[in-house]
């Protein structure tokens, strides 16, 4: 599934969003493997829909597709979704081929 790519002009964040729709995988560092929908993601970060609930300051790892896993931490949680920060910055090639597929 190809991702629709959009940047998000209104978003005071540092780093431009984008929006998608691409299925992948949470895994909480101790637990395993929950599926969940990425909307939103930027070199520094992403927002995923999951029906498991994630505690904000966890560390979680994400995969999408045949990409990851990446590390990130839960920034907040709000029953329906959760804002996660990567560990690092990703590279804008890997957030092309993340939002491509």
């Amino acid at each position: 599934m190809k991702a629709v790519i959009q940047m998000r002009r209104d978003d005071p964040r540092r780093e431009a969003r984008h929006f998608a729709h691409r299925d992948g995988e949470i895994e909480p560092i101790g637990s395993e493997s929950v599926p969940g929908v990425v909307t939103d993601l930027s070199r520094s970060g992403f927002r995923v829909l999951v029906d498991e609930p994630l505690t904000p300051e966890s560390v979680v790892w994400l995969k999408v597709g045949d990409q990851g896993p990446f590390m990130a931490r839960v920034v907040w949680y709000d029953g329906a979704a959760a804002g996660c920060e990567f560990a690092g910055r990703l590279h804008p090639d890997i957030v092309a081929g993340l939002l491509e597929g």
